[in-house]
């Protein structure tokens, strides 16, 4: 629409191939398109977050929520991937190139016709990335952090001062909706095609593993476990190809797929014998916290007051 072309069926391939042109001969074009489309999804995201918590936060147990939420995007996900009409169904819409295609053009045939946009792009991905670990880590360090705390330690001790529990509970489910529809736009445009099937359950699964293997409520420690189960999925499929050109009767998707067997490995020793992660949750320090030495303190002797001489007897002595 932006650059004035008929807008017509966008599932067929006449239309991908005419966004991947576009792509190519317009910069501004590109770039502008992939701001609004992260806008939209962060839009999506925050309205999908809060009429999903309606019903969720109905529960009161966490894992009952969790269900809820499981079965409410596996749900959306199977009425997206039998209707056509939303996203072109089962195939996804295609031709989805990154904001920096453009840059292609500059390079002559080779590799760096195509890495450089993409290493650009996956640049751009890292910042964004690192923006949302600064913010959440802001959250959890601020009051409103603590308050988040309180509630999840204890609802009722919460809802005695006069907190609004069900409030709370949704803002934060429209916050963290927010940062998911940021980050399945970025995907999106680093696969360069939207398709449902890419949003399987098992990808809420390797999700908890990477949560409970770097440390429940430890943002430093969710990047660490991130880290090891992307390599995980990384590394199978990279094997699976590699054993695939010395055994040429081996099937690939036993390695790709044996992944989800050692997440569930992962998964049910941290259960058994390290509940709480690698890294376990850290305490809070306010800035009032940083003004005095607590352990200093704590370790130091109590002075007398003025006036007062040596306690002797009794339990002193003892």
């Amino acid at each position: 629409m932006l650059s004035g072309t008929a807008v017509g069926n966008i599932c067929n391939v006449s239309a991908m191939l005419s966004r991947e042109s576009i792509a190519l001969a317009y910069p501004a074009i590109s770039v502008s398109v992939w701001v609004i489309g992260l806008a939209f999804a962060m839009l999506a995201g925050g309205i999908m977050g809060l009429v999903v918590s309606y019903p969720a936060l109905r529960v009161k147990e966490e894992w009952f929520l969790s269900m809820i939420l499981l079965v409410g995007g596996e749900t959306f996900r199977i009425v997206v991937t039998n209707t056509p009409q939303i996203g072109c169904g089962f195939n996804g819409l295609a031709g989805i190139t990154t904001p920096f295609y453009w840059l292609s053009s500059y390079f002559p045939s080779g590799p760096l016709q195509a890495e450089v946009p993409t290493g650009l792009y996956a640049a751009v991905i890292v910042a964004l990335a690192l923006g949302c670990f600064v913010f959440a880590q802001k959250i959890c360090n601020s009051p409103y952090g603590r308050l988040l705390k309180s509630i999840r330690d204890d609802k009722v001790a919460a809802e005695s001062l006069a907190k609004d529990v069900s409030r709370v509970r949704k803002q934060i489910m429209v916050i963290g909706s927010v940062m998911a529809g940021l980050a399945g736009a970025l995907y999106v445009y680093y696969i360069g095609v939207a398709t449902p099937e890419d949003y399987i359950p098992a990808l809420t699964f390797s999700i908890w593993v990477m949560m409970i293997l770097g440390g429940f409520a430890n943002n430093r420690g969710l990047l660490v476990g991130t880290f090891v189960i992307t390599m995980l999925d990384r590394g199978s499929l990279v094997s699976g190809i590699l054993l695939q050109s010395y055994l040429a009767n081996l099937n690939p998707n036993l390695i790709v797929y044996g992944r989800y067997m050692v997440e569930a490995v992962i998964l049910l020793l941290l259960l058994v014998f390290r509940q709480k992660g690698i890294f376990p949750e850290t305490r809070i320090k306010t800035k009032a916290y940083t003004l005095f030495d607590f352990k200093k303190n704590n370790n130091a002797e109590p002075s007398n007051s003025p006036g007062e001489g040596p306690q002797t007897g009794g339990a002193a002595s003892g």
